[in-house]
């Protein structure tokens, strides 16, 4: 075969080509790929082809394409490794923030103490519009505040419980009826989307549940992933177990 005919880069098949690449390219591809040191041996052929170059008008040479390939993969790399790295400080940031929220919730001294830490240091950690904490007063009784107790008799509180049932954790945007009426009036009106933890004992008995509510519907996402907010909601089960709650 003629080599100027088989390198020649700008060939198309004729119209008895079948569709795609003609025998002759197919075969010059076949080629290279079997020596990959042909341009080695031949150095002077990497100044005399030309290749069309995308976005621009006329040709350059496969020398200079292999750069701007090149180049271009090394921008795409440097991109991906930026992401890795943002999301790694943000993952890191993420851990000491959950960190503090755990070392406040592990010093609660009592329950009254427990109602009031897990609000403040989520609200202050993580920015919320609200946080509600609520426990069955079938398990705690009198020994939480008021506002910290859901009547188990109540029709939303039945409707959470129900809804818990298979589900680790509830995410709603924007939130439902039942998660509604749990949520401070003056803030819920502007809550665009929440999760809610259920809190349970070792045994996996339901001792109540967190309400983190943000004003941005896409802060919580039905596809997102919950294994933090599952451990956050264990921790505070654990919480009560400590204080002979659950």
């Amino acid at each position: 075969m003629d080599s100027g005919r088989f390198f020649d880069m700008t060939s198309r098949p004729t119209s008895d080509d079948t569709p795609g690449l003609g025998l002759e390219e197919r075969e010059v591809a076949d080629f290279l790929r079997r020596h990959p040191d042909f341009f080695e041996r031949h150095l002077a052929l990497l100044t005399e082809l030309v290749v069309p170059h995308s976005g621009r008008t006329g040709a350059v040479s496969l020398l200079e394409r292999q750069v701007t390939v090149l180049r271009d993969q090394l921008g795409a790399e440097r991109g991906r490794l930026k992401l890795l790295m943002n999301a790694a400080r943000e993952n890191s940031r993420l851990q000491q923030r959950l960190q503090r929220c755990f070392q406040a919730i592990a010093s609660a001294c009592d329950f009254s103490d427990l109602a009031r830490v897990v609000p403040e240091a989520l609200q202050q950690e993580f920015d919320l519009d609200s946080v509600v904490v609520k426990f069955l007063d079938t398990v705690v009784g009198t020994a939480a505040p008021v506002q910290a107790l859901a009547a188990y008799s109540d029709e939303t509180v039945q409707a959470l419980i129900q809804r818990f049932q298979g589900n680790a954790c509830l995410v709603e945007a924007p939130p439902s009826a039942e998660v509604m009426c749990h949520l401070p009036p003056a803030s819920a009106s502007r809550v665009g989307s929440c999760v809610v933890v259920p809190i349970c004992n070792a045994d996996q008995v339901l001792l109540g549940w967190v309400i983190l509510a943000a004003h941005d519907s896409q802060r919580y996402r039905a596809d997102m992933d919950t294994v933090l907010l599952e451990g956050l909601g264990g921790l505070i089960g654990a919480a009560c177990t400590r204080l002979n709650l659950s």
